[in-house]
């Protein structure tokens, strides 16, 4: 077990940091990290799901799987969707870089195009729960396919499969589509549902990063953002649905346009995370702790003291 101690603490991350957990194994055979509260942790990761990160004197490291852009005032540090350059303070890390099943499925050689179209039996997938706070497009999309043809749904909602199914992938895998819309559209903001529908070996129809040809490979799956309307985009899928020799062109195309992006590499992230953890503490910090940049901080930080002590 390595001799290097950093002392951690999770916060903001809400009952289950699986985010913050993730990240971590790159570096987890570099140190021993002992979890210790909050305020005496030395280096703090932390994500979106509330404001305790404020009142804690470590290192702070953000990351999250939310569409929220990293705020320096109060981080350190920030892993983050948004396509931006700051220094040694952000480094850009995609959900899906840390779904390792379906990260795998996006860099390996894609199996033979007419043993996938053999175990395609079904036409399209859709697999969500939670339409809350969400963008109309996801639900919009599902009623100008099936002007088409019928659209599986395996979550929660509107589900007509008999129940939300167990496995994912295992349901998606017999489609020929997937229907991949994020809850909103935002340049950079690229999750799971593209890779999850490539690690089914499924045309993924996409919706939510606008960006997402510049790295994920155009030929390989259907663009909503190429098309005025989504019954456009549903013209489109119908088109490729029925053209046999067009839908295994695209199943034989590489995830990405070009070389899998250098800043993705594990060795990278690796030494990113290296890069703040040598550190001594005292050096590590980049936050502006002078008295404006405390300001900044306090207005934020005294209304939640307030409240806390209305409650108690």
């Amino acid at each position: 077990m390595s001799e290097l101690i950093r002392k951690i603490a999770f916060v903001d991350a809400g009952r289950r940091p699986r985010l913050l957990e993730r990240l971590l194994e790159f570096v987890r055979a570099d140190y021993t990290f002992q979890f210790v509260e909050p305020q005496k942790a030395d280096f703090v990761f932390h994500s979106c799901m509330g404001e305790k990160v404020l009142s804690c004197q470590g290192v702070r490291i953000f990351i999250t799987g939310e569409c929220v852009t990293p705020d320096f005032n109060v981080s350190d540090y920030a892993f983050g969707f948004d396509h931006l350059e700051y220094g040694d303070r952000y480094h850009r890390l995609p959900l899906y870089r840390l779904c390792d099943e379906a990260w795998n499925a996006l860099v390996a050689t894609r199996p033979e195009p007419d043993l996938v179209l053999a175990q395609k039996k079904h036409f399209c997938a859709y697999v969500m729960s939670n339409t809350k706070d969400s963008a109309f497009e996801r639900t919009e999309i599902v009623e100008a396919l099936e002007r088409y043809k019928p659209v599986d749904c395996g979550g929660k909602w509107r589900n007509n499969v008999g129940g939300p199914v167990e496995d994912k992938i295992e349901f998606q895998r017999s489609r020929k589509f997937v229907i991949a819309f994020e809850n909103y559209s935002y340049p950079g903001y690229l999750t799971e549902k593209f890779a999850q529908a490539a690690q089914s070996n499924a045309i993924p129809i996409y919706w939510g990063d606008p960006t997402v040809a510049e790295q994920l490979n155009p030929a390989s799956f259907i663009n909503a953002h190429d098309f005025s309307t989504l019954d456009e985009l549903a013209d489109h899928v119908a088109e490729v649905d029925q053209d046999n020799q067009l839908y295994m062109r695209m199943l034989s195309e590489p995830w990405f346009t070009g070389p899998v992006p250098q800043s993705l590499d594990e060795s990278v992230i690796r030494d990113w995370l290296r890069s703040i953890l040598d550190q001594p503490v005292s050096s590590a910090y980049r936050r502006n702790q002078g008295r404006w940049g405390q300001k900044v901080v306090d207005r934020r930080l005294n209304p939640l003291l307030r409240r806390w002590k209305r409650l108690f």
